[in-house]
């Protein structure tokens, strides 16, 4: 993996207020008892910035990989306080997956500037052997699952309210409760350092194509990953420091749903 240039982010200096006393045109007769105290007012937290547009596109595809496999645990399925089997968030694992709402959402984990892939089976017990990277055997599916490790994480739903496809119904929590692992401002899963989350937004799909979205679209969320709401062919990107890329990719979503 190419060498990735860091950025660093300049602290703001503290604003100093100073007050000046100004006297009449006969002069000043005489110095008041005590001079105003010049208060300095707190400086703001600096809000981060998108990195500088990237080159790199990432292709996903059925079966890709995104990052460096093998990083978390385990490195296949959910873990121990994740989704075994009971129902989770109210999300249930049943044995086949629904088309009623099916979404994409690309999530991309960055730790130090170096991408983390997503494991495959994530949503899914007792997943079955992956084909050419890709999982579609378990003995059953939450509605929130990643066949792959391309990043791409499936939303597949009975919508039993008829949601439109337009719409959010789930946040970045419910993927990680899934999953079973947690994440704030100063942690993600088994990674620990300050977390600043970036986020393209609802996006408009690609139809009878692949939906490329660019890097220019990304905005600062926050540093809290869980609240994100989930859109289809939204891309997420959860950045772990204190060293940041200095670039985050565009990402092209491979046609299907």
């Amino acid at each position: 993996m190419s060498s990735v240039v860091f950025r660093a982010f300049a602290g703001l200096s503290a604003i100093v207020a100073l007050s000046a006393c100004g006297g009449g045109g006969g002069g000043i007769s005489g110095a008041p008892a005590s001079l105003p105290t010049a208060s300095a007012s707190a400086a703001p937290t600096p809000t981060p910035t998108p990195p500088v547009p990237g080159t790199q596109t990432i292709d996903t595809s059925q079966g890709s990989v995104s990052g460096e496999t093998g990083m978390f645990d385990p490195t296949e399925g959910d873990t121990a306080s994740g989704g075994q089997g009971s129902p989770i968030d109210n999300i249930d694992c049943e044995p086949t997956m629904s088309n009623n709402y099916h979404v994409h959402i690309y999530l991309g984990v960055f730790v130090n500037g170096t991408q983390m892939a997503l494991p495959t089976g994530i949503g899914m017990q007792d997943p079955g052997p992956a084909v050419q990277g890709f999982v579609d055997t378990a003995s059953c599916f939450y509605f929130i699952h990643t066949h792959d490790s391309s990043g791409i994480v499936h939303v597949e739903d009975p919508n039993p309210d008829n949601a439109p496809i337009t719409s959010s119904i789930y946040t970045l929590q419910n993927v990680l409760d899934v999953w079973g692992i947690t994440a704030d401002a100063n942690h993600f899963g088994p990674f620990t350092g300050p977390v600043e989350v970036f986020t393209s937004g609802p996006v408009s799909r690609g139809g009878t194509s692949t939906t490329l979205v660019p890097s220019t679209t990304l905005t600062y969320y926050g540093a809290n990953p869980n609240t994100v709401p989930l859109y289809s062919h939204e891309v997420v990107f959860v950045e772990v420091g204190p060293t940041f890329p200095s670039s985050l990719p565009s990402v092209n979503f491979y046609l299907q749903y």
